[in-house]
């Protein structure tokens, strides 16, 4: 079976791909275009052997590695799930070209996933949008763009459970420094900090307020001795050196977390105390959502739920390919993206579109003359403001882009629901995009699998 005039040939080899044809057109792609695997090859500058054919632990190549991740997204899995899969699973050992009788642990798996950098995926994300308009899948002439929030894994933040959260991290790793060296003492203010968690969360009625100012008084109180201890642990740490190898590794570990936990701590109590206590108003950017994922944003998207993760830009075309994203700290507004992605479109892909559609968001002078000055034919945003208007060759050809940019609002449920990237629950800002970029691999190359096999039919 053929496809495409002779550029990729489809040969069943005994695995039953026939259950999931869509997965073995993924796989005959990076069969073929072995270049895009060679994309990630810089990850691992201290190779195994001079032809890198193994790079990662435990004897992973780079194509079982890069393959892996692909998988595990299409299939949804979890790092353990996809370690159990790798080794009942004759498609999964077909599509990571795995001998019979080997798999891979969840640790090895995440750590040679982990270490393809965000650079080696936007490069590899390129290669695949060239690969689907070498394909025919689409030509990137008619795009359209709207903007998303991916969150991050954590609970709503307050205030009173943010302190919380920084006097439990204190006491589980006040304890392991006591265990390391038993002279210290440490006191722990977990449980009390717990019941005035809980006061503080139940106290309701008209006079909630003025009985919540005693109760943050008190959790304050505990949040700042708990990081005078946390200062005076850090202290003794770094002026002390254990003859014992693994309780000094333990030490080199544990000092660098306690420091990044202090400073955290001494923001989360500012802003408590400014906020609580002295009734002021704090602005965003002073503010931390999570001391375990600190580069949360706040975003709010019009008057939608306030929502906490990172703003995402995406750009399809007719297939539904997803040719650009862009993923910015802060809550910039959707105006800055309209220009930013026809350059990116311009610069990566060599691609000037006919035709760009956004909604209300994008809608500006500025952006519809910029799309212009490009070359661009048919500007159309879906609401337009004050003087501003579209340009289109045609009323009916403005009326089509505006019904049709409403569909990247499915491609982007698709994006986060199919694969199961509304929620990342990879942990850093790197990790974020990588999570991103990985999900958006995958998406692509199924929209690719997808549109072969509907020419097949």
């Amino acid at each position: 079976m053929k496809l495409f005039k002779k550029q990729i040939s489809l040969d069943f080899d005994g695995t039953p791909w026939d259950l999931e044809p869509e997965l073995f057109v993924i796989h005959q792609i990076l069969e073929k275009r072995d270049d895009i695997i060679l994309l990630a090859k810089s990850c691992f500058p201290k190779a195994k052997n001079e032809s890198c054919t193994v790079v990662g632990r435990d004897g992973m190549t780079l194509e079982q590695i890069i393959r892996s991740a692909i998988f595990k997204q299409h299939r949804r899995l979890t790092f353990k799930e996809l370690s159990r899969t790798t080794l009942d699973s004759a498609i999964c050992k077909s599509f990571l070209k795995m001998p019979y009788g080997r798999h891979f642990s969840a640790q090895t798996l995440q750590e040679n996933i982990a270490t393809i950098s965000v650079d080696a995926l936007l490069a590899i994300q390129t290669a695949i949008a060239l690969s689907a308009i070498t394909f025919g899948v689409d030509d990137g002439k008619k795009i359209r763009t709207d903007s998303t929030v991916i969150k991050t894994n954590i609970h709503h933040p307050t205030n009173a459970s943010l302190l919380y959260d920084c006097v439990q991290t204190a006491g589980i790793l006040l304890g392991k420094c006591k265990a390391l060296k038993p002279g210290l003492r440490c006191r722990s203010y977990r449980k009390g900090s717990k019941s005035l968690l809980f006061k503080i969360v139940n106290t309701k009625g008209p006079r909630a307020k003025e009985k919540r100012l005693p109760l943050y008084k008190k959790l304050l109180k505990h949040t700042i001795s708990c990081e005078n201890q946390v200062a005076e642990v850090i202290d003794i740490l770094a002026c002390y050196t254990f003859n014992d190898c693994s309780r000094e590794k333990q030490r080199e570990k544990l000092l660098p977390k306690l420091t990044d936990l202090l400073s955290k701590m001494q923001q989360v109590q500012n802003v408590a105390y400014r906020r609580e206590i002295l009734d002021e108003s704090v602005p965003v950017a002073e503010k931390i959502f999570s001391i375990f994922e600190d580069h949360t944003d706040c975003i709010v998207k019009g008057g939608r739920e306030v929502l906490f993760g990172h703003k995402v830009n995406f750009s399809a075309g007719v297939s539904n390919f997803i040719f650009d994203c862009i993923i910015e700290r802060g809550n910039p507004a959707d105006t800055s993206y309209f220009p930013k992605t026809i350059d990116n479109l311009r610069e990566n892909l060599r691609i000037v579109p006919e035709s760009i559609a956004g909604d209300g968001a994008y809608a500006s002078i500025a952006n519809r003359d910029y799309a212009h000055s490009k070359n661009i034919k048919n500007i159309v945003f879906n609401k337009i403001r004050g003087t501003l208007q579209n340009i289109a060759s045609s009323k009916n050809m403005e009326t089509r882009l505006k019904k049709w940019r409403a569909g990247m609002e499915a491609v982007i449920s698709n994006f986060k629901r199919g694969l199961k990237a509304g929620v990342c629950n990879w942990k850093g800002w790197e990790a974020f995009q990588k999570f991103v970029l990985w999900n958006m691999l995958t998406f692509n190359l199924r929209v690719i699998g997808h549109s072969l096999i509907n020419q097949l039919a």
